[in-house]
């Protein structure tokens, strides 16, 4: 009779996995548009008026859930990196709103 070991929990990567794909979820329509009004015409321009409060919204979405992979991948074999990727990628998603909105 053969032993298995039990399958290792990766719910700290799953939550990395989640905040990455959540963040670029944000920052790809935010992207677009920065790429349209700076190429094609100016007046795309006023999309980021849409587009910022979602990537606003997405970036604290994929904080936490970057946070939440953190404290999860302290108790499991596999590393940080992807919980790291989305909490880093979630934070820089919310520069543009604070640029914005403090006029700097």
């Amino acid at each position: 009779m053969t032993q298995f070991s039990p399958p290792r929990p990766r719910r700290g990567r799953g939550f990395g996995i989640a905040a990455t794909v959540v963040a670029l979820v944000g920052i790809l329509p935010n992207g677009i548009v920065w790429i349209l009004a700076g190429t094609v015409d100016p007046n795309y321009g006023w999309l980021v008026f849409i587009t910022l409060p979602w990537a606003v919204l997405m970036g604290a979405i994929a904080g936490v859930l970057g946070i939440i992979g953190i404290t999860l991948a302290r108790s499991e074999p596999g590393g940080y990196g992807w919980p790291v990727v989305g909490l880093v990628l979630g934070a820089l998603q919310l520069l543009p709103a604070a640029v914005f909105l403090t006029d700097v």
